[in-house]
């Protein structure tokens, strides 16, 4: 029998065990966000939670950010409603803050409260294979790489700017962590994943561009896949929305609707999105 084989340096054959184990497998995830902001929408998510938990093979869940309409009260119960129906899934479940939980609140500080009560470090009520490591300056931005995929998790949210200090801040923050992570890992990784919850390229631009600027320059020079994953629009956009195209950008549909994104480095098309994976 003739085995297929791959030149190493050193110009011996290199088994084809050992090269189909340097490949780094696929990785899949399900992403949601903006619900539940009604009754229907309860019994959607509480739907999508049994369905996962039976049939998806994601490695974990994210959803990024909104667990209420903005123009309803920032009521502690509905953060610990929401925090109890996450529980549920069997798989590791992150969350990204939003802004009707806190930046849109009448009382933003009490907001940013219950959504700590509830939801800070959220990943750690699950066993989960990977090392998580939080921003210093930002305990709720995470990150972790696995299979030469670097995952971020970053605090960016939208709607109306409460304290412009607060929003400065936040934004550099998010920019500087990003950047370092994407050029510590630059060599170690072949595509990376952003998880924030604003929409920064349709709604208030401006506002954004002291970190999407610096994004920007670092995905370019990092020069690997990026995906840059966020709510807030509540339809799908899956655009290239900046000159640097090797950046992906997805908006996804809001609602009692989830998608499961497949991130496979092997591929030219490293991102792909299957929306009827629990059907």
């Amino acid at each position: 029998m003739v085995q297929s084989c791959t030149e190493k340096s050193d110009n011996s054959p290199l088994p084809i065990e050992e090269e189909e184990a340097a490949i780094a497998p696929p990785v899949l995830f399900t992403v949601i966000g903006d619900v539940p902001y009604n009754e229907t929408q309860r019994i959607a998510l509480n739907s999508i939670v049994s369905d996962h938990n039976a049939k998806s093979q994601s490695e974990f869940i994210i959803h990024v950010g909104d667990i209420k309409p903005g123009s309803e009260p920032c009521n502690e119960q509905v953060y610990v409603d929401v925090s109890s129906m996450l529980e549920k899934f069997e798989v590791p479940t992150f969350i990204i803050l939003g802004d009707n939980e806190f930046n849109d609140c009448e009382n933003p500080e009490e907001g940013l409260q219950f959504w700590n009560d509830y939801f800070f470090h959220f990943n750690e009520k699950w066993q989960f294979a990977h090392a998580v490591a939080y921003q210093e300056e930002r305990a709720e931005n995470f990150t972790w790489t696995e299979n030469e995929i670097l995952f971020i998790g970053i605090n960016l949210v939208g709607s109306r700017v409460h304290d412009a200090d607060e929003w400065s801040t936040r934004l550099s923050h998010n920019a500087h962590w990003v950047a370092q992570l994407l050029e510590d890992n630059k060599n170690n990784t072949k595509a990376a994943v952003i998880f924030a919850h604003a929409n920064i390229v349709n709604f208030g631009t401006a506002k954004f561009r002291a970190f999407t600027d610096v994004f920007r320059a670092s995905a370019a020079e990092y020069a690997q896949p990026v995906l840059f994953l966020h709510g807030d629009g509540h339809n799908w956009i899956q655009d290239r929305p900046w000159t640097e195209q090797n950046i992906l950008r997805v908006q996804i549909n809001g609602g009692g609707e989830a998608v499961q994104v497949t991130v496979d480095t092997a591929k030219e098309n490293t991102f792909s999105f299957d929306t009827q994976f629990l059907d």
